[in-house]
């Protein structure tokens, strides 16, 4: 007889309330969750899924804007510039002219091998996900999957990110590798499940 699985949230209620960002540091990945979204120290378990989901907007006034989009997992109270593990990210595009174009973001992975101690990089998760992004108002481009090469679908623990006893934040990052004319971006959703 099969165990008993759960579906949950990853921990703290998520955020509920939209998060508008408006200023972005050049070749420089960009936290634009809504809030934290973390998995407490001791959830992920070999086989444990990570479910993440991303929704929002953005608004260009120029196509010379370069943007890539990605999910990435560090130790709580650790900015994503500091070693986050990279879970999956999307090709460099440049964006489109548009005010409030809809962006959809998803990933799913397993957990195939945990951290022995905090100082290891042992812990391993194998993933993929997609990417639907606004070719305009009512039409997205793709789903285009991601990350952008089969071996970057697996991520190994690094200094902070995806230590599986601490506890993790998952973000969603933006790169804007030329910032003129990107305005905005408005994260309505990121939510992150786990399952089993």
């Amino acid at each position: 007889m099969p165990g008993t699985l759960w579906s949950a949230p990853s921990g703290q209620q998520q955020s509920s309330t939209s998060l508008t960002t408006s200023s972005f540091v050049t070749a420089t990945i960009t936290d634009i969750g809504p809030a934290p979204c973390l998995i407490p120290a001791g959830t992920l378990n070999l086989g444990t899924r990570v479910c993440i989901r991303a929704a929002g907007s953005y608004t260009a006034t120029t196509t010379a804007s370069a943007l890539t989009w990605g999910f990435y997992m560090n130790q709580a109270g650790t900015p994503i510039t500091t070693t986050a593990a990279l879970l999956c990210a999307t090709a460099s595009a440049a964006a489109v002219v548009a005010t409030s174009w809809p962006f959809i973001l998803e990933y799913r992975g397993v957990m195939q091998a945990l951290s022995v101690n905090q100082n290891a990089t042992t812990a391993k998760i194998v993933g993929q996900g997609w990417s639907l992004l606004p070719s305009s108002l009512t039409a997205f481009t793709g789903p285009v999957p991601m990350p952008i090469t089969a071996a970057l679908r697996t991520v190994s623990h690094t200094a902070t990110g995806l230590n599986t006893e601490t506890t993790q934040n998952v973000m969603l990052g933006i790169t804007v590798a030329t910032n003129t004319g990107f305005s905005s971006t408005i994260v309505d959703e990121l939510t992150c499940e786990l399952i089993g």
